[in-house]
């Protein structure tokens, strides 16, 4: 073989695999930052999921000093705000434009009108709500969209998850979150009912009943997507609570006679008593994005073991072919 054929064979080799190399370690860096982005969203799902938490209970205190007129939940509802602002102020601590650049576009777009002209409009709602300018329904509908918008960014994430599995579990977290906001809207509904003894008009009854069903729904939807791990703790956890078995009891006990009333229920101790169900829902809340952020660290390790697999077999081969060069032009020498 002379001389210019080893180097044309040579160089058409190296060039080959350079090419292919690079397709590789390219795909697999895409990859990476895919996992990234989506585990700086799961991150940023945690925070969500407390100011939902808190914005939930914010809207439950509400809707029960309105419906009562100022006379329930007023100081209670003071210390709620309190407690939003801090998970506010936790929220935007993640929000810089670095952290915000990584993840998907939608995404950021969700996030960045949520908390720029969304959370600036709650300071205005709570002037109304103090000064009573705001109606019940008003009140309960700007909290639960700015809930909503919230838990639609986490279901943003999922679209942008390579693993099937991860995006599914993204989809169910987001599953659950809905549920446990039609758990808050209840509260929210059973507190004005309780407060006035009976529900004061056939559509906050229907509300109501609705509300059941949708947390139903939402819940099978959750269970269908989630982990068996996972799927196992929220039972555990959840279903098999006292606290659960309480809730289904003053459920019963509103449908048995929802307009005749005298319920004779403290409207706190139902807020008391579900509120233990929905901090409960909220560990599991916590609980999923743990096992989501651990799968997502597993996939990336995977994906980084890859991506040296390639550079590795990409250097040997490179090695491989520079020395067949050699040894070929070293017996053409000889």
């Amino acid at each position: 073989m002379s001389r210019g054929k080893v180097f044309l064979i040579s160089g058409v080799s190296v060039l080959s695999i350079l090419v292919l190399s690079f397709l590789l370690i390219q795909g697999s860096l895409k990859t990476l930052n895919k996992e990234e982005a989506v585990k700086r969203g799961v991150i940023l799902s945690t925070k969500i999921s407390l100011l939902v938490h808190q914005l939930q209970k914010e809207r439950g205190r509400t809707a029960g000093f309105l419906g009562s007129n100022g006379e329930k939940f007023k100081s209670e509802l003071f210390e709620q705000r309190k407690l939003t602002d801090q998970a506010i102020q936790e929220l935007s601590k993640y929000l810089n434009k670095e952290f915000l650049s990584s993840l998907p576009p939608d995404a950021q777009r969700v996030f960045l009108s949520v908390v720029i002209d969304r959370l600036n409009e709650l300071t205005k709602v709570r002037q109304e709500v103090d000064s009573f300018k705001i109606d019940l329904k008003s009140a309960i509908k700007f909290y639960t969209s700015l809930i909503n918008q919230l838990i639609d960014s986490v279901a943003l994430v999922a679209r942008h998850a390579e693993s099937p599995q991860i995006a599914r579990e993204l989809l169910s977290y987001a599953d659950f979150m809905y549920a446990k906001d039609k758990a808050g809207i209840e509260r929210a509904v059973l507190s004005v009912a309780f407060a006035n003894d009976k529900f004061p008009n056939n559509d906050l009854f229907t509300k109501f009943v609705g509300l059941m069903a949708q947390q139903k729904a939402f819940i099978k939807a959750f269970l269908l997507g989630a982990p068996k791990n996972v799927a196992s703790y929220y039972k555990k956890t959840v279903l098999l609570s006292p606290s659960q078995a309480q809730v289904k009891n003053f459920e019963n006990l509103a449908l048995s006679s929802p307009f005749q009333g005298s319920f004779g229920v403290d409207p706190n101790l139902w807020f008391q008593v579900i509120t233990k169900k929905i901090d409960l829902m909220h560990t599991v809340e916590n609980y999923i994005s743990k096992d989501l952020l651990k799968r997502i660290t597993n996939e990336e390790e995977e994906a980084k073991t890859k991506l040296m697999e390639v550079v590795f077999v990409s250097l040997i081969a490179l090695l491989a072919i520079v020395a067949f060069s050699f040894l070929s032009l070293k017996r053409k020498e000889g």
